[in-house]
């Protein structure tokens, strides 16, 4: 998915360009695996088992941890190279570790024909990969198990380079990963030059496809990083009129300066059909090698009622004299996320992707996500329940207790805009020295709640769970409110007890805004820090919403709302008519409170809104006009 996104999106990027003149590479030799080795010799090191095999589809083996996982998405397909440290190990039975035809730790390589770069000066080796890693040996967690090797005299002696030095234990690249190296240095004009990949270590796999060999890196200009939308999830009237500063960095990792114009692009997409929704451009003249240069667009993307579905926000550079695709990494000067308009949820990251966690080597820890609610909505909400993903430890789940909990900020708390990413971001309003003990003693606390986890329950992958029982601190409410313009801590504390507990992180998903908090009592730090590793360290915490109570205490005028037909089978209708224009809220709930549709109208004075129920099972459900001068609330009967 994300490679046939990546193509999408290059092809809509490519076509809004001007172009002059080329500056392209030479493949002198390319090696697709499509439907052998192609003339590369793999040898077991560790033992006669621990080979690279030829993969036809691409995938990452018979493994008991990967088997079925998601082949490697190259520009070619079809068959590549794989070493399956899982397989060898377990044979594809998680009860047979250790027991598999060559257990691991393994060693392998596998190693090209003789190539000749007689007259080449430079020589850029570009593959592309899908590795997975758990360690180099028992005590060796951070050395890479993978490796690529250079000979000139025929593999006598050897250069090695270490690749995948940024990916950490149970992590994994994406799919398609294109690693590029200068071996120049070794090959440059030599006859007879070999090439080798070399596993050495403990679990997963490393797969490996479509090896090229140019004659200069030529022009790769790469998106090393950008701002994203505050959370994956937002509800429709949260990001109504909010404003989002959007940014990109950007790398030239060209062997030679560019003197001509590079553009930067940013585009918000609908993600089913591609719609267009908002775009923007930047220019800069010339970016000399290896220099980088943050682009802060001149808009910002200020939505107004967007629709409840899946978006893309998409980057991309440029530059104004390459009509070639870039050959070496031609990938990489775009990137993009996904995030999703909701009615009644926030959740700061997506469900699937690479999931891993953090913690703090055990000592108890409290992690906070911030949430705010637009003053355009027209009444309060209630914290329904606090959603997050969670990671076992070292033992079970069964038994541990995590609390949940809420703290209303002041009313001058804010992110601070600026260009986030120099990091010119942070919470004001929130003294950072301030522990949640002395925010609960300050009564800045406002809902609590805790998940004890059951016989049954287990998160050796990773798992969702929720707090749904929340109350103010005296446990006399359940109807903990989000006030409009409020703005909120929403976070975990991982006591004695549940601190060898991971809170659940996304490798895949950028989070440059202000991300989550993080407090660390236990090792005498009081206080609050910004977690700095946003890209892979957001917390995956989030929260449902609810109406409040379904009475109207301040009931508006007769003649203002008419809300028909009641009983329906098909569409519910809310015509509107004020005497002044009016700022109001909308909001569809089941039974129960749970809100279902909402939609927020700004400065309305005569409007009709429709509720489409065919979308939705038979039964009661809750409408409600909400102003700052009353409700108009009234349960509608739906049958089909």
């Amino acid at each position: 998915m994300y490679q046939s996104t990546i193509q999408t999106l290059t092809t809509i990027f490519t076509v809004m360009v001007l172009t002059i003149t080329a500056y392209g590479q030479t493949e002198i030799y390319t090696f697709t695996f499509d439907n052998d080795m192609e003339g590369w010799t793999s040898t077991g090191l560790s033992d006669t088992d621990a080979v690279w095999v030829w993969a036809p589809n691409g995938d990452a083996g018979t493994g008991a941890f990967n088997n079925g996982q998601t082949p490697i998405a190259s520009e070619s397909g079809g068959g590549a190279l794989l070493f399956d440290s899982d397989g060898l190990d377990n044979g594809g039975d998680d009860a047979n570790q250790g027991g598999g035809p060559a257990p691991s730790p393994q060693m392998g390589e596998v190693v090209s024909p003789s190539l000749d770069f007689t007259g080449q000066d430079q020589v850029i080796l570009a593959f592309n990969q899908y590795y997975r890693y758990f360690a180099k040996s028992a005590d060796d967690f951070t050395t890479p198990a993978s490796s690529v090797e250079v000979s000139n005299d025929g593999g006598t002696t050897w250069t090695s380079y270490l690749v995948n030095e940024d990916i950490s234990p149970n992590q994994a690249t994406r799919p398609n990963d294109i690693v590029a190296l200068d071996i120049s240095e070794v090959a440059g004009n030599q006859a007879d030059v070999l090439v080798k990949f070399v596993w050495d270590g403990d679990y997963y796999f490393w797969l490996i496809d479509d090896v090229k060999l140019f004659d200069s890196r030529g022009v790769d200009l790469v998106v090393l990083d950008f701002t994203n939308i505050d959370n994956f999830e937002t509800p429709d009237f949260a990001m109504n009129t909010d404003s989002f500063d959007l940014e990109m960095m950007v790398t030239n990792n060209s062997d030679m300066d560019l003197p001509d114009s590079i553009m930067f692009l940013t585009r918000i997409l609908t993600d089913e059909t591609r719609d267009l929704i908002f775009s923007d451009t930047g220019w800069v003249v010339g970016l000399n090698a290896g220099d980088t240069v943050i682009w802060d667009f001149d808009r910002n993307w200020v939505p107004t009622t967007p629709n409840q579905e899946r978006y893309i926000l998409a980057y991309n550079v440029r530059y104004r004299g390459d009509t070639m695709p870039e050959a070496v990494a031609p990938d990489d000067n775009v990137d993009f996320n996904r995030f999703d308009v909701r009615d009644f949820s926030f959740r700061k990251l997506p469900p699937t992707g690479r999931t891993q966690g953090f913690n703090f080597g055990g000592n108890p820890y409290d992690v906070a996500n911030f949430l705010s609610l637009p003053e355009t909505v027209a009444e309060p909400l209630i914290f329904d329940k606090i959603t997050f993903k969670v990671c076992e430890g070292d033992d079970p789940l069964v038994g541990k207790t995590i609390i949940g909990f809420i703290v209303q900020l002041p009313d001058t708390a804010a992110v601070l805009k600026g260009v986030l990413l120099n990091g010119e971001t942070d919470l004001i309003g929130l003294n950072a020295g301030t522990s949640l003990d002395d925010l609960i003693r300050d009564q800045q606390v406002i809902g609590i709640g805790s998940k004890l986890f059951t016989q049954g329950e287990e998160a050796s992958q990773c798992e969702d769970f929720t707090i749904d029982m929340l109350s103010d601190l005296d446990g006399e409410s359940d109807q903990v409110e989000m006030m409009p313009g409020g703005k909120y801590l929403v976070g975990l504390r991982f006591g004695t007890g549940a601190s060898d507990l991971f809170i659940g992180t996304n490798e895949d998903y950028k989070v440059w805004q202000l991300s989550s908090i993080v407090s660390t009592p236990g090792d005498g730090s009081d206080g609050w820090g910004i977690v700095t590793d946003y890209q892979e360290n957001a917390a995956d915490i989030g929260v449902e919403l609810t109406m409040t109570t379904a009475v109207d205490d301040n009931p508006l005028p007769e003649n203002t709302v008419a809300i028909f037909p009641n009983p329906t089978s098909d569409y519910i209708r809310v015509n509107i008519e004020f005497e002044t224009p009016t700022e109001a809220t909308v909001f569809m709930a089941d039974a129960n409170g749970k809100i279902l549709n909402i939609k927020p109208l700004k400065n309305v004075q005569r409007e009709q809104v429709n509720f489409d129920m065919g979308r939705y099972p038979s039964g009661t459900y809750i409408v409600r006009v909400a102003t700052r001068e009353g409700t108009k609330t009234e349960h509608v009967i739906v049958t089909h």
